[in-house]
């Protein structure tokens, strides 16, 4: 199974992005953040790929920073970065 994680530069613009997504209507999922990816967020947000471009608008269009968004996929070991997006 393959989602989305947005990382992000501190765990406050992460509550602010899972608010305003959730107001949107876009299922998110505050999960602990890969060391692989990054040490400067412990948390960010999961979420279905099917939503992305409407992920990325948001963020931009509420000046929201993150670090990064990546395609994950859900393999028997835990995880497996797919691409950043």
């Amino acid at each position: 199974m393959k989602y989305g994680l947005i990382v992000f530069y501190s765990y406050q613009h992460g509550l602010m992005a899972e608010k305003m997504l959730k107001k949107n209507n876009i299922p998110v999922e505050f999960v602990p953040t890969p060391r692989s990816i990054t040490e400067s967020c412990s948390h960010s947000l999961k979420f279905g790929l099917e939503s992305l471009r409407v992920v990325q608008n948001l963020l931009q269009r509420l000046n929201i920073p993150y670090k990064g968004i990546y395609e994950v996929e859900r393999i028997p070991a835990g995880y497996k970065i797919v691409k950043i997006i």
